[in-house]
C-alpha cells in the first residue's frame, strides 16, 4: 500500500513513495505552513481516486476551498463526484449539524464526537474508491486546551499516529509549540514524521525526520509557495485560532 507523487518537491522528498498504512505527522512550530502541506497530500489524494475528508479548524470551509484553490486544485469537481467532505470544529455545539451535503460542524474536542463525525462523513463519500479515504486534518493542538477532554484527546491521538485506526488513512498536523510534551511523544510515537519551518525571508520549509519501510531524501528543502499565499494562509489560521480557543477552554 503506497503511493507515488507527481509533484517535484513532492517525489524529490519521497521518491519510493509513503506507505500510507501508518498515518503522517507533520508538525511544526506555529505559523510555519503545516495545514498546507496536509493540502498538498489530500490533492495528490483526489486526483488518484481516493476520498479525502477535511477536518478544518482555525480556517471557514470557503477558506479552505481557496487555499486549494491556490494549490491548482478545484474540489467543487470532486465535490460533485462524492469524494470530498468536510467537517468544521464547532466547540460551541453539543455534538453535529449538518450544513450542507458534503459538510458538518462538530465539536471534535470531545472524542466520541470526533468518531461520530467521520463515520457520518464516511458514509457521506464514495465508497469502492481506489485508495480509499484520506482523514486530512489542521491544528490539532487546539483540541489539547480544554479542561476536560485535552489528555483525552492526547490518548486518541496518540492511537492515531501509531496506525491503529483501520477504516481511515490520515495526514495530521500539530504545533510543536503547544503543550510541547505532548506533541513531542506523539512525534516520537509516529512512523511517518516532517517537519515545517519558515524562514525569515518566508519561504516555507519542509524536512522528512522519519518514514515507515521507504527511503526518502533527509535534507530540507523549499516549497514552491509565495510570500502572498503564506502570508493569507498565515492572517486566516490566527484569527482563527484567536476564536476558537476560549470556547475549548471552557469545555
Amino acid at each position: 500500500m503506497r503511493i507515488y507523487f507527481e509533484r517535484d518537491w513532492m517525489k524529490e522528498l519521497l521518491f519510493e513513495g509513503w506507505v500510507y498504512e501508518k498515518p503522517l505527522l507533520v508538525s511544526g512550530p506555529g505559523g510555519s505552513g503545516k495545514p498546507l502541506i496536509g493540502n498538498f497530500f489530500a490533492d495528490e489524494w483526489l486526483k488518484k481516486g481516493g476520498n479525502v475528508i477535511f477536518m478544518t479548524a482555525s480556517t471557514s470551509i470557503e477558506t479552505h476551498k481557496r487555499m486549494m484553490k491556490h494549490l491548482g486544485c478545484e474540489l467543487e469537481k470532486y465535490e460533485e463526484e462524492e469524494r470530498v467532505f468536510y467537517i468544521e470544529l464547532a466547540p460551541q455545539i453539543e455534538d453535529i449539524e449538518e450544513v450542507s451535503e458534503n459538510s458538518i460542524r462538530a465539536n471534535y474536542v470531545k472524542p466520541e464526537v470526533w468518531d461520530k463525525a467521520l463515520d457520518f462523513a464516511g458514509d457521506k463519500v464514495k465508497k469502492g474508491s481506489d485508495l480509499g479515504t484520506l482523514v486530512t486534518s489542521a491544528s490539532l493542538n487546539l483540541l489539547f486546551f480544554s479542561k476536560t477532554y485535552g489528555e483525552k484527546m492526547y490518548e486518541k491521538l496518540k492511537f492515531l499516529v501509531k496506525g491503529e485506526d483501520k477504516n481511515y488513512f490520515y495526514v495530521l498536523t500539530l504545533n510543536s509549540d503547544a503543550y510541547k510534551d505532548w506533541a513531542k511523544a506523539l512525534e516520537d510515537s509516529s512512523y511517518n514524521l516532517m517537519v515545517s519551518g519558515m524562514s525569515e525571508n518566508m519561504k516555507l520549509t519542509l524536512k522528512v525526520i522519519k518514514m515507515h519501510e521507504v527511503k526518502y531524501k533527509d535534507e530540507e528543502i523549499i516549497l514552491p509557495l509565495t510570500p502572498d499565499i503564506i502570508m493569507e494562509i498565515k492572517k486566516e489560521a490566527e484569527g482563527g485560532r484567536t476564536n476558537l480557543i476560549p470556547a475549548i477552554r471552557k469545555l
